[in-house]
């Protein structure tokens, strides 16, 4: 059995008063019989899209999926998509189907779909309608294709992207020749826009999977990072430095590109959010100078980067290196300076430029002055003290700098 909310329930209930089977399917179905919660509940029925359209003719609806036989209807505040029975062909731009026909069957619906743990469907009385044995592949941990696996990905090739995403998410295996179409239909992927590829790529980068799926797949991924080279050592290299960071993607996204020289191409490439890509940059910049003091090595990277970013440099950078030893040090003095709220940016100076102008600086100067009062502070040299840092302040404009 599995646990359907209320509202899911009136949808079905709604469509079977109105004469239309309707089932959960895809992604929910398998979720729940992993037993995790669903984070979304969609539905297919026979019903046509008009004849859902009028099913739920007092609800609010949303139609931008209409011409593919989706209607999303909205109950308190919650979008749920129900999708009519379809079958597709000609998918001449290895994306997207040329044909979608509506019918009133539902395994012909589902055989449709990419992978088998994804091809059922669910009725709370009527149970589990699984013509392709996707709940056994579920069991055994394997990710098969419905039907030819080379079929399903030339109809789409950025199901090979998606399945290994579920590879790493489930901790499935793909069955051989799910897993040799998969590397032989690779070069498909090069069709597929740049924001599809990334979206896939920054969710996969997130589960804990993503080493293995990397060292097992690793031709696929040089399709899609073509920066990183075809060097299998070096992809069996990159995936156990994955397995080793945290699971944030800036991080991994910088471990992947750590030894490429053309790192910023391939962001650019990828399309990644501005945010996002000025975080892998910002961590693929930053050098540590080992000449320093731990503690002033430490507040420089603070003040450079952040506190969270500051983090994941640390993770990065001895992910890199596999030296736990170096990491932990510098989280815990990391941890030390901000706990014991020690200066190390210029908002924490204990005067500011409207101090310093009453001193007579302004424009570059006064920039400049900060600068280096926040050095002295940052190297001990000086008190982090109003009069402390006024009578630095006059003894840099004294030497020639204002």
């Amino acid at each position: 059995m599995i646990e359907i909310p209320a509202e899911v329930r009136y949808l079905l209930d709604r469509l079977e008063k109105s004469g239309y089977e309707g089932y959960l399917v895809g992604g929910c179905v398998r979720d729940a019989l992993l037993g995790i919660v669903p984070k979304d509940w969609d539905l297919c029925t026979c019903a046509l899209p008009e004849e859902i359209v009028a099913c739920f003719f007092d609800e609010k609806q949303s139609l931008s999926g209409f011409r593919h036989g989706t209607v999303g209807v909205i109950l308190n505040k919650q979008l749920y998509e129900i999708t009519s029975y379809r079958t597709e062909s000609g998918y001449s731009d290895g994306r997207h189907p040329d044909t979608v026909a509506f019918v009133r069957d539902l395994t012909q619906d589902l055989a449709r779909r990419d992978f088998t743990v994804n091809a059922m469907a669910y009725h709370p009385k009527k149970g589990l309608v699984d013509p392709w044995n996707g709940r056994k592949d579920l069991a055994e941990g394997v990710l098969r294709c419905v039907g030819d696996p080379t079929l399903r990905f030339q109809e789409d090739f950025l199901r090979i992207l998606r399945g290994l995403r579920f590879a790493a998410t489930y901790g499935l295996q793909l069955e051989e020749e799910t897993a040799q179409a998969a590397i032989a239909c690779r070069e498909g992927l090069r069709q597929i826009s740049a924001e599809r590829i990334q979206a896939e790529l920054v969710r996969l980068l997130t589960e804990r999977g993503t080493g293995r799926v990397i060292a097992s797949f690793w031709p696929v991924f040089a399709v899609l990072l073509p920066e990183c080279g075809e060097d299998e050592r070096r992809w069996k290299a990159l995936s156990a430095r994955i397995d080793r960071a945290s699971n944030e993607v800036s991080v991994r996204l910088a471990v992947l590109l750590s030894d490429s020289d053309e790192a910023e191409a391939a962001l650019s490439r990828l399309r990644l959010s501005n945010k996002l890509s000025d975080e892998v940059k910002a961590l693929l910049r930053w050098k540590e100078d080992l000449s320093m003091p731990l503690s002033v090595s430490v507040k420089y990277l603070l003040r450079d980067l952040g506190v969270s970013l500051a983090r994941f440099w640390i993770d990065y950078r001895f992910t890199l290196e596999n030296r736990e030893n170096l990491r932990r040090s510098r989280i815990k003095e990391l941890e030390r300076v901000l706990s014991q709220k020690e200066c190390f940016c210029a908002e924490q100076l204990a005067i500011g430029g409207r101090e310093l102008k009453t001193l007579g600086l302004s424009g570059p100067r006064l920039g400049e002055c900060l600068v280096y009062l926040l050095d002295q502070v940052i190297w001990g040299k000086t008190e982090n003290a109003p009069a402390a840092l006024r009578d630095e302040a006059y003894r840099w404009m004294e030497n020639g700098n204002c």
